[in-house]
């Protein structure tokens, strides 16, 4: 609770400082591009976190990584947060920033698992059913899983909706486990 509350103070007070600039989209494509960068390099991460590296060899290596690629004040901002030892906290920082940016912009994220990759239709039926449901404007990410052998799978905030076939069929198989059924032989 600690790391989600601290997160998003400091992911409101860049917020509203890229307000102020004008470069909400900016820093969120920015801090989108960190977090993808966090989570793709295993070896920064355990540099970023090391407790024993010295903050001004972190803030080179920041400096370093994302001096070409960010808006000032995201590197700024990046580089502060390091100078204070609050490093660890970037991936949540990132995250809560995101949640703050889809509020402002009246987006939902819906995740969609299907079982084969979804066709346009679905995709657009999804959108539009949501859309319709929330009066919110939909971010639909995709992910495929075999395992659910047909339908699909929603999740969006703390909701998911099971439509899919081995769901069905876990329950069908509970339901005759229970034998409420009359043997006849």
């Amino acid at each position: 609770m600690r790391i989600k509350l601290l997160s998003r103070r400091y992911a409101q007070a860049v917020f509203d400082l890229a307000e102020d600039l004008k470069a909400v989209e900016r820093v969120h494509k920015d801090l989108k591009l960190v977090q993808q960068v966090f989570n793709e390099n295993r070896q920064l991460r355990a540099v970023i976190n090391n407790p024993v590296l010295d903050t001004y060899k972190k803030v080179k290596v920041l400096k370093e990584i994302f001096k070409n690629d960010l808006h000032e004040l995201t590197l700024r901002f990046l580089l502060l947060i390091t100078r204070k030892g609050r490093e660890r906290y970037i991936l949540p920082i990132c995250e809560s920033y995101d949640e703050i940016f889809n509020a402002y912009k009246n987006i939902l994220s819906v995740k969609l698992t299907t079982a084969v990759e979804a066709d346009a239709q679905l995709r657009k039926e999804v959108i539009a059913k949501m859309g319709l449901a929330t009066k919110m404007n939909i971010e639909l990410e995709e992910k495929t899983e075999e395992d659910l052998v047909g339908g699909f799978v929603l999740h969006f905030k703390d909701y998911q909706y099971d439509a899919s076939i081995i769901t069905q069929l876990n329950k069908l198989r509970s339901a005759f486990s229970h034998e409420h059924y009359i043997k006849k032989f």
